[in-house]
């Protein structure tokens, strides 16, 4: 069984963890790991495992292929594995919705504060990429650099007034076949969906510093053309 400091030294040689190789279980190790499995389709779990130890063993690409140059960003496809979470109706609290507060460092402890950024957050911090920790979906306005409507970009709305603070955030995913940008986030109908939204809500499109925001044309999906109007 690989040592902690070993996994460190093999997840750097595989491009995805870049802090020091001591042998200390802090954060950015855990979301290292989870970045990597998630890399190789596996579940995305901070545990290594029989399967993940093989794959760590595995010379690294004589041409890798980080998450920033893949088809599909790793913390898109990260959020991929999430849809269908929803809000549990009532009282009680869905422990998945709770765990996005959590992975985001954030303090909220239930589904009925609007959960968007808390989504977005928790996908970002599981791939290693330290998010805004802010509940606010315009947190991310500034966030990161700029970029085009590209699948993996977070596309920020404005909601209620666009000169307001309120607003929606998450992961570009396509263009439905009425114009309207295809969303991939929580909060969505009061679950992680993909919906559609018109583009005239569009505040702006981020990416995270450090990775290359260069990337595929936005897919063309098919949609009910119903586009969210507040997700409150």
């Amino acid at each position: 069984m690989m040592s902690v400091r070993e996994i460190q030294t093999r997840l750097r040689d595989h491009g995805f963890y870049h802090g020091p190789i001591d042998g200390q279980e802090r954060d950015t190790y855990s979301s290292a790991i989870i970045a990597f499995k998630v890399s190789k389709g596996l579940t995305a779990r901070d545990y290594v495992g029989p399967i993940t130890e093989g794959e760590l063993r595995k010379a690294p690409s004589l041409k890798p292929a980080p998450p920033k140059k893949a088809n599909e960003p790793v913390w898109l496809r990260r959020a991929r594995q999430e849809l269908g979470q929803r809000e549990i109706p009532g009282s009680k609290h869905s422990a998945r919705v709770l765990s996005y507060w959590e992975k985001a460092k954030l303090p909220f402890r239930d589904d009925e504060t609007p959960w968007c950024a808390g989504f977005v957050g928790a996908m970002l911090e599981d791939c290693g990429i330290t998010s805004t920790r802010s509940g606010m979906a315009r947190s991310y306005e500034k966030w990161g650099q700029p970029c085009e409507a590209i699948p993996g970009a977070i596309v920020v709305f404005w909601r209620g007034s666009k000169n307001g603070g309120s607003g929606h955030v998450g992961f570009l995913t396509g263009r439905d076949q009425h114009g309207n940008l295809m969303v991939l986030g929580g909060n969505q109908g009061d679950a992680v969906t993909i919906a559609p939204f018109s583009t005239s809500r569009v505040v702006g499109y981020r990416w995270p510093k450090g990775f290359d925001p260069s990337g595929a044309p936005l897919a063309s999906m098919i949609s009910d053309g119903k586009v969210s109007t507040n997700e409150a």
